[in-house]
């Protein structure tokens, strides 16, 4: 359901009120290099408490008010390749030849975010920002029958800031593989990797991501979207094949993607570096939901959040060598305005030392609610990151625009 929603209650507040928060905890936190790490204790801790979380067992839909005719204008495209063929094509060794190339993606799109973030310096207006109406749209997650628990919610009234990012304590549970590994070919036909959640849609069958895990942003329309795009809830590098990797929970093949035009025409990183596509389901199972789960999503309630939890498949990480691309890691805290003195930059940004191959991965709150994506992170112009910033596209009405048009599709 789509919902007209004040963000925390206090949509009144002084716009520098916001302001003052984000530049304290910068001179405090950053200024002095310090951040507080949790113990792996606490770490499994979080993840365990996500799981007692009351799930509502019901799918929740944003498409039950119909989207207004003055929301961002998306772009909608079909998978290439039929599913037989996109699952053949990844082998092992293309499927390491995409985690290989995760590096190099992170520093291009880095690039190209630093230029987008200097174009809307001061006053200058983005092509999207401030048009149209302001469009929220709001759903819980959801947990397969039978396989969630029951707790109080109380339990997560606040997460530890972890910068630093932990491996998941129980990748092949539930709700940890709701968070799964993309894998595209762009039109150059070379193989990438990426992160992704499975959201709560009609259909059960959609996973949530970035837009450049989908599409170039290059102008090319529905006929630009990449190829062999592959989501693997659960992946994880295989035990008893060298250089292999498994797929636990099946191997689900776009079928129909859905971005922003902000995206697919402009490469609009502030507000359209997100993006949806449904899959289908593999021999012996019904729907992604019903399978994994799938987080909810809260959309166009602004930029700070607190105790929110980061996950995704990074193959490189600020500071980092033990990031490989097959496994899950997670980071916990808050998420601010990147640019609170410029109105017309409301991107996410979180202390988080993930990199390429996390792009894509879910900004989610303790209640399991999707507030933003992994998008990019901040190099230098040698291409050597220089902080564990890590940035997210607003999710506004551009968000809302993509959820509905995924609901109206199933």
């Amino acid at each position: 359901m789509v919902v007209q929603r004040a963000f925390r209650g206090s949509p009144a507040a002084p716009w520098f009120a916001a302001a003052v928060r984000k530049q304290t905890r910068h001179r405090f936190e950053r200024g002095s290099s310090v951040h507080i790490r949790s113990t792996r204790g606490a770490a499994i801790a979080v993840l365990t408490a996500m799981a007692l979380i009351p799930a509502t067992l019901s799918a929740a839909s944003a498409a039950e008010t119909s989207t207004p005719a003055s929301a961002p204008g998306v772009t909608v495209g079909e998978q290439a390749t039929d599913p037989s063929t996109a699952r053949d094509y990844w082998t092992p060794s293309r499927v390491k030849e995409a985690v290989a190339n995760e590096k190099q993606d992170e520093i291009d799109i880095a690039h190209e975010a630093a230029v987008a973030a200097k174009a809307t310096t001061g006053a200058a207006k983005t092509a999207h920002a401030g048009e149209g109406p302001r469009l929220t749209a709001e759903a819980p997650r959801f947990l397969p029958a039978g396989r969630d628990a029951t707790g109080s919610p109380a339990v997560l009234a606040a997460v530890p800031e972890m910068a630093h990012a932990e491996k998941v304590p129980f990748p092949q549970s539930i709700p940890a593989v709701i968070v799964g590994k993309i894998l595209y070919v762009d039109a150059a036909g070379e193989s990438h990797g990426c992160s992704g959640a499975s959201i709560i849609a009609d259909g059960k069958n959609t996973v949530w991501t970035a837009g450049h895990c989908v599409h170039p942003g290059d102008g090319s329309g529905a006929d630009g979207f990449h190829d062999s795009v592959l989501f693997i809830p659960g992946y994880k590098e295989s035990a008893t094949s060298p250089n292999g990797y498994d797929a636990p929970w099946g191997e689900w093949v776009a079928q129909t993607f859905v971005a922003p035009e902000a995206w697919t025409q402009d490469k609009d990183y502030n507000e359209g570096d997100l993006a949806a596509f449904t899959v289908k389901a593999p021999a012996g199972y019904t729907n992604l939901a019903d399978t994994v789960g799938a987080l909810g999503y809260r959309f166009g309630d602004g930029s700070d959040w607190s105790d929110i939890i980061d996950s995704g498949f990074p193959g490189e990480g600020y500071n980092r060598t033990d990031m490989d691309g097959y496994t899950q890691f997670f980071c916990t805290g808050n998420v601010v305005d990147a640019a609170n003195l410029n109105p017309f930059d409301d991107r996410l940004e979180m202390d988080c030392d993930m990199g390429g191959g996390a792009s894509g991965g879910p900004m989610a709150t303790t209640e399991g609610q999707i507030v933003g994506a992994n998008s990019h992170v901040e190099v230098d112009d040698s291409g050597e990151r220089i902080n564990d910033n890590l940035y997210s596209s607003n999710h506004g009405s551009q968000a809302v625009a993509v959820i509905n048009r995924i609901n109206e599709l199933n």
